[in-house]
Formats: C-alpha cells, sequence, structure tokens
C-alpha cells in the first residue's frame, strides 16, 4: 500500500502543473538599401588599327578586327571591332535611363568625323557586311538616348562598333571616346 501510495503522488506530481516562469527578449532588425546603379564596360580600348585602308586591308590590331568592303560609289571598308562584341553591363535597383554618345574626332583625319557617321554601334547583332556596318546606329557628340525606363535588375548588352574607311575619307587618324550614362529615375 505504500508502495502504491508513493507511484499515486508521484503521479499526482506530473499532473500538477509547475508555474513556469518565461522571458522574452525582441531584436530590432532594420537598415536602408540606398539606390544604387553602375555601368560597366569589359574592354575599354577600341584599337582598330594603324594600317587602315579603304582597300580593306588587314588589320594590323592586336584585337580581332573583320573588314567589310563596299561595292558602290566611293565606299571603301567598314572595318568591324571585336568579333565577340563590348559587353556593357548595368545594374540599378531602380529603373533606369541610359545615353550614350562619343566625342568627335580628335585625329588627323579631318573628313573622318563622328557627326558624318564614320563611327557606328549596332547592339546585340554582329553586322556581317558593309551595308549591315552602314545601317547601324550613329554615335552622336550629344548624349542621345540609349535605353529608357529599364526595370531594375541586372543587364548586360553587346554592342559592335563599326568604322567607316572610305575612298573620299581623308588619310590619318580617328581617336573618339564613347561615354556610356546611366542614371536611375
Amino acid at each position: 500500500m505504500r508502495l502504491l501510495n508513493i507511484l499515486l503522488l508521484a503521479t499526482l506530481l506530473f499532473l500538477v502543473p509547475v508555474p513556469v516562469k518565461a522571458e522574452t527578449q525582441a531584436v530590432v532588425a532594420s537598415g536602408t538599401n540606398i539606390a544604387k546603379i553602375t555601368v560597366s564596360v569589359d574592354d575599354t580600348s577600341a584599337t582598330f588599327g594603324t594600317n587602315l585602308d579603304p582597300s580593306g586591308t588587314d588589320s594590323n590590331s592586336i584585337d580581332t578586327v573583320l573588314d567589310y568592303q563596299g561595292s558602290s560609289g566611293n565606299q571603301g571598308s567598314y572595318y568591324m571591332w571585336s568579333v565577340s562584341g563590348v559587353a556593357v553591363a548595368v545594374k540599378s535597383n531602380k529603373v533606369w535611363n541610359g545615353t550614350l554618345s562619343a566625342t568627335e574626332n580628335g585625329g588627323t583625319a579631318t573628313s573622318m568625323t563622328v557627326l558624318s557617321g564614320v563611327l557606328k554601334y549596332s547592339e546585340g547583332v554582329e553586322p556581317n557586311s558593309y551595308i549591315n556596318c552602314g545601317l547601324s546606329t550613329s554615335f552622336t557628340t550629344a548624349p542621345a538616348s540609349w535605353k529608357a525606363s529599364v526595370a531594375k535588375g541586372k543587364y548586360t548588352y553587346i554592342h559592335y562598333y563599326c568604322l567607316r574607311v572610305d575612298w573620299d575619307d581623308d588619310p590619318g587618324t580617328f581617336s573618339s571616346t564613347v561615354t556610356y550614362t546611366v542614371t536611375q529615375v
């Protein structure tokens, strides 16, 4: 009987709620996500070569440069720089706009001007002829809209540059700086 009383008492002890002391602690997590936008170009030196001519001589550039011959009038060659294209990467956590411009030729070939359309680019599609290079987008010396109201995120655009060397272009050097500008809206 004594054993039964002890077991009964032990069972009752498990059934009787024992007050438990509790404590609560909170952590406040906070931070500020700031607006961020970046633009980068994977190759910043478009060296077409130093031996270009309207007959389409193979370029002596260390980069891959193709030449496409024209077939009418004073058409000579369009040299296309970098077969793989120029990768322009934009990262933004807000909607953004982009502009593109090129400085006027600072070289000695006075008729080879940005404003005359001597330097062009094609986005995403590699030009494969004189005609296709000619149909590409001409650079302008004033910032021109390149992208508008692009959603936030990460984007990469491939640009192919074409430089015209026609029979009526003055001999000499061509030098221009292409500028990509991106701005959050």
